[in-house]
């Protein structure tokens, strides 16, 4: 299969589609960039220590400026 093929399938894609696509890409870079990722983060996602935890409307806020930095680029 060709990548214009694939190209071509991808834009029929629903968003919900499209998105998922995205995620097994991201994730797939990240394992072939660095091996070690699953592991630290099931060692982070592990841990009870409460003192670490953060709340989730500060995840939030992170995760919106991620976005925002990301649209400003």
């Amino acid at each position: 299969m060709s990548i214009e093929s694939l190209k071509q399938e991808i834009a029929v894609l629903p968003l919900e589609g499209r998105k998922q696509l995205m995620s097994y890409l991201i994730d797939l870079r990240t394992r072939e960039t660095d091996p070690d990722w699953a592991q630290r983060t099931a060692a982070v996602l592990d841990d009870k220590t409460s003192s670490r935890w953060i709340p989730w409307d500060e995840v939030q806020t992170r995760l919106n400026a991620l976005d925002d930095e990301e649209e400003a680029a």
